[in-house]
């Protein structure tokens, strides 16, 4: 994060971590993972049966990118058995992930002083389509196109508990363990769980929480990443994850949950926890400037140095580089530039670092991504081994790693402490839109002199300004009209759900039938200037209608701000939101062509080359169309925020988090609290939600919905 206005270094962080729980790929343990990550094992396989809701041998074709198709199968996926949660038939898989980590977690602190009051729970978790999630809408949405087609569908309902998507695995895991603290999902793309323990240190040093569970999870529905990652063209076509590898060609899905247990260092002493490691600073930043999808030197340097002076360290102080590196060609050449760039000729001939990538033994876990790669140096500190990388046999001509300060081990090393100084190590995480950030922990020798940063005898309380504020709620479409609404006019009634992107999830080939909507005031029209933002007018037409509503009103609340330019280098965006139940519309696609194949075999027709296959290509069309590039990127919720940043080039922390109702206040304290901090001087700040939708009807009390946006521009009140 961009460094506060006073001296950062002169009162070092020093936050303890006292406890991790986790699942990954190939491993029913902690114990296990870090083995498989010890010897450098690849845990890929093929998808197990039943995870797609397309029959491998249907969605599988090499090259391409083709529409509705996929290289391979191979990814990095969980085993269901391993997962022991009470209710597995109620919760989804995602839910079930985090109360495993969760109650590791829990099993090894020491609860009885505390004051489950003020233990919270932040999360990094990906706001896509889970696998029940997906089956809600077939069968909400389904059955009026299966009537259309002469089908048969008989489904069982999936609780509709499961339909809050993005907050519901903090919110289980607070009420599981009975916590009244902070409790909140946030999606910073794959930099999440970085992102998540910031603010879960924040509530820790401003003395609203003494203890705070934080780390990252991620189990969205695996044919929706593998589809949509595909289409990116980021999708390894081998299935194999080799990050910084001559043979690298791409990254591979994973899934996962990792969590730690935090609490300042003084109070971990005072009560006897056992200490696995000790946070001096983490560092984040936004890329400013260049594409959504590729990652930019100057944006990691800012949250790398940011990190690196908030600890009062130098870059050669580390021995180990947990790298974010994925196994994409570009992106790992641009992070090993930033580090060549961030140690310079400071590395003299010191002795090289180790970098290395977690994602080569587990895979990409995208909102848990740094998670694992955390939890892997824990271990590695642990047991004072410096591990390997799986896959890597030589370097990639765009990684000069001879004459480097780094190396990238085969095998794994012992780590070795020079004279007293405890081993140290940085954690990178990077992500789409342009999200940045960067970790530094060392292990923890006992030295009873040294203590965390005392808990202030009061939350800061420097009043916080609200100086601009825009709004777009229903059919009042600007502030104004809201205003009028409220205060003067009573003759507009809640009408049925009229929003053809809310209701037609078809074509008029196809028309649904109505399913029923609830009463409410919904968002009809939504404009915004191609050239306001600039976005290829493709994109605009093929992204949510909440991307565009929330630029929409961003930007009209920053007009309304006197002199907000000089502020974009300290400047961050906080927004609030769920899932769009819209990213859910492709696995009706997806279904019927599988469920018309499947017809076709059992009336013994044969299925045509593909290229010739007009009448299925027809029938997908007008149940839903594809999933591209585009609509892949326009389906993220991460994006809304980032689109606002690249549009406004903010430099600051700009994410989306969810608390279900409660988002955008959620939003508005995280905000509060980094101004207060004097981490930024500007923040935007708002909610977005269109779910006046038949899919959200029974997660909520009231059947009169409505739809909109709002934005609210704060400073501190001394400037």
């Amino acid at each position: 994060m961009t460094p506060p206005k006073t001296s950062a270094a002169a009162n070092p962080l020093r936050i303890a971590i006292i406890a991790m729980g986790g699942v990954f790929p190939g491993a029913a343990t902690l114990a296990e993972f870090w083995q498989n990550v010890a010897r450098g094992v690849d845990a890929s396989r093929e998808v197990p049966p039943g995870r797609w809701l397309l029959p491998p041998a249907d969605a599988i074709r090499s090259g391409g990118p083709y529409l509705d198709r996929v290289p391979h199968s191979r990814g990095y996926y969980v085993d269901e058995s391993t997962i022991t949660t009470p209710d597995n038939e109620v919760w989804d898989p995602v839910v079930r992930l985090v109360c495993h980590a969760g109650d590791e977690v829990w099993r090894a602190i020491r609860t009885r002083p505390l004051d489950l009051s003020r233990v919270g729970v932040i999360l990094g978790h990906i706001f896509l389509p889970t696998e029940t999630a997906s089956r809600i809408t077939l069968h909400r949405l389904g059955s009026g196109i299966a009537s259309q087609l002469g089908w048969d569908l008989n489904l069982s309902p999936p609780d509709p508990k499961n339909g809050k998507v993005a907050s519901l695995p903090a919110d289980i895991l607070a009420r599981r363990l009975g916590l009244g603290g902070p409790c909140y999902t946030l999606d910073a793309a794959c930099a999440s769980s970085l992102y998540a323990i910031k603010w879960a240190i924040d509530e820790l040093t401003s003395g609203r929480a003494d203890l705070m569970l934080a780390g990252g999870a991620s189990r969205p529905d695996c044919l929706y990443t593998q589809m949509g990652f595909a289409q990116l063209r980021a999708l390894s076509p081998s299935g194999r994850c080799s990050p910084f590898d001559a043979s690298a060609d791409g990254l591979v899905v994973g899934e996962g949950c990792g969590l730690i247990a935090l609490k300042r260092l003084d109070d971990a002493l005072r009560d006897g926890d056992p200490i696995h490691a000790v946070i001096t600073a983490v560092g984040l930043s936004n890329d400013r400037e260049g594409n959504l999808l590729a990652p930019a030197s100057e944006g990691q340097l800012r949250a790398m140095r940011s990190a690196y002076v908030h600890a009062g360290w130098q870059p050669t102080d580390v021995q180990l580089i947990e790298c974010h590196a994925t196994g994409t060609p570009m992106g790992d050449a641009v992070e090993f530039a930033s580090l060549c760039q961030l140690w310079g000729e400071r590395a003299g001939r010191r002795a090289r670092a180790v970098i290395g990538s977690v994602k080569s033994t587990v895979g990409h876990l995208l909102t848990a991504a740094n998670a694992a790669g955390l939890i892997k140096v824990l271990w590695a500190m642990k047991h004072g081994v410096l591990p390997p990388t799986a896959n890597f046999e030589r370097p990639s001509p765009q990684i000069p790693l001879a004459g480097s300060p780094f190396r990238v081990l085969s095998s794994a090393e012992e780590w070795q402490r020079t004279n007293d100084t405890p081993r140290r190590a940085a954690v990178s995480g990077f992500g789409f839109g342009g999200i940045n950030a960067h970790l530094l922990l060392e292990e923890f020798i006992d030295r009873r002199q040294e203590t965390s940063v005392r808990v202030p005898t009061a939350p800061p309380s420097e009043p916080i300004a609200l100086v601009a504020v825009d709004a777009a709620f229903g059919p009042w479409s600007s502030l104004d009209a809201f205003a009028h609404r409220c205060f003067d006019d009573d003759r507009w009634q809640p009408t049925p759900l009229a929003n053809p992107w809310q209701t037609t999830v078809t074509t008029e080939a196809m028309p649904l039938e109505d399913a029923g909507g609830p009463l409410g005031y919904t968002v009809d029209q939504i404009e915004i200037e191609e050239k306001a933002f600039r976005i290829p007018p493709r994109e605009i037409t093929e992204m949510l209608p909440q991307q565009s509503l929330w630029l929409r009103v961003a930007a009209a609340a920053l007009g309304r701000t006197e002199n907000w330019e000089s502020h974009r280098d300290r400047a961050g965006i906080f927004l609030g939101t769920n899932l769009d139940w819209n990213t859910t519309n492709f696995h009706l696609r997806w279904w019927a062509l599988g469920e018309a194949r499947r017809r076709r075999r059992l009336l013994g027709i044969a299925d045509p080359a593909e290229e010739n296959d007009v009448e299925l290509r027809e029938l997908a069309d007008a149940v839903h169309p594809p999933l591209t590039a585009d609509r892949t990127m326009g389906a993220l919720a991460s994006i809304a925020a980032s689109r606002a940043a690249r549009a406004f080039r903010f430099a600051g922390p700009c994410f989306v988090l969810s608390s279900d109702d409660c988002s955008a206040g959620s939003a508005l304290a995280v905000a509060v609290h980094a101004l207060r901090k004097e981490e930024l001087d500007l923040a935007l700040v708002g909610g977005v939600d269109l779910h006046a939708d038949v899919r959200n009807t029974p997660t909520k009390k009231s059947s009169l919905l409505g739809e909109g946006a709002a934005a609210f521009v704060l400073k501190r009140l001394v400037d």
